[in-house]
C-alpha cells in the first residue's frame, strides 16, 4: 500500500529496481536460461544510462567551472585550465577518426592521467599507514598484531623480498593475499554494496530520515 510518506514515484521506482534484481539473480543462479537475453538488455540499458549520466555530470563540471571564470572567483584560473583540457580532450577524440585511440589522447592517458593514478595510489599506502598507526594503538589489544601483519605484507610483496625470499614463503604469502585477504576484501565490499542498496531503498520509500 502506497502511502503519503511513499510517493507513486518513489514506489514504482522500487518495484523496477526489485524486478531487475530478480531477473538478474534468477539469470545469474542458472535456473531460467530463457531469462538471458533480458538480463543482457538490462546490462546494455545500464550502460547506457550511465554514460547519459557521466555526460551529464561532465556537462555539469563545464557550467559550473565556466561560470567561476566568468565571474573572477578565486582559483578561477585552475578552472581555466580544466576547461582548457577537458575541451581538447573531447575535440581531439571527436575530430580523429581513430576516437579514443587517438595519439593525443594515448599521450594524455600514458603520460598525465596514468602517472596521476599511480601517484594517487603510492601515497594511498602512507594515508592509510597512518590512519591505521592513529586508530589502532600498538598498546591496545591486538593493535600490535594489525600493525605487524600490515607491515608484514607491505614488505612481503615488494620485489627485493620476492628475491629473498624461499620459495615456500612466497608461496605461503601469495596463498594468503588470494585467500583470506581477497575474501575478506569481497566479504566487505559486498557488505558495503548492500548496505548502499538498503539506503536507497529507504530513500526512495520516504524513510531516510528514520
Amino acid at each position: 500500500m502506497i502511502s503519503a510518506r511513499m510517493p507513486l514515484r518513489s514506489a514504482i521506482a522500487i518495484g523496477i529496481m526489485a524486478a531487475c534484481f530478480a531477473l538478474i539473480l534468477a539469470d545469474r543462479t542458472g535456473l531460467l536460461p530463457r531469462l538471458a537475453p533480458f538480463t543482457l538488455a538490462l546490462y546494455q540499458w545500464a550502460i547506457i544510462l550511465g554514460g547519459v549520466a557521466l555526460l551529464l555530470g561532465v556537462l555539469n563540471v563545464l557550467w559550473v567551472h565556466m561560470r567561476r571564470i566568468q565571474h573572477g572567483q578565486s582559483a578561477w584560473w585552475q578552472s581555466l585550465v580544466l576547461v582548457v583540457a577537458l575541451l581538447a580532450v573531447l575535440l581531439a577524440g571527436l575530430v580523429n577518426p581513430a576516437g579514443d585511440r587517438s595519439p593525443l589522447l594515448e599521450w594524455t592517458f600514458d603520460s598525465v592521467i596514468a602517472p596521476g593514478y599511480a601517484a594517487l595510489f603510492a601515497l594511498m599506502i602512507f594515508f592509510l599507514g597512518a590512519a591505521i598507526y592513529h586508530r589502532v594503538r600498538l598498546g591496545r589489544a591486538g593493535g600490535g598484531w594489525v600493525l605487524a601483519g600490515l607491515l608484514l605484507m607491505l614488505l612481503a610483496q615488494t620485489p627485493a623480498a620476492q628475491t629473498l625470499l624461499a620459495p615456500a614463503w612466497s608461496a605461503a604469502i601469495t596463498w594468503i593475499l588470494n585467500g583470506p585477504v581477497t575474501a575478506t576484501l569481497r566479504g566487505a565490499l559486498l557488505g558495503v554494496g548492500l548496505a548502499l542498496i538498503v539506503v536507497a531503498l529507504r530513500v526512495l520509500a520516504g524513510r531516510g530520515d528514520a
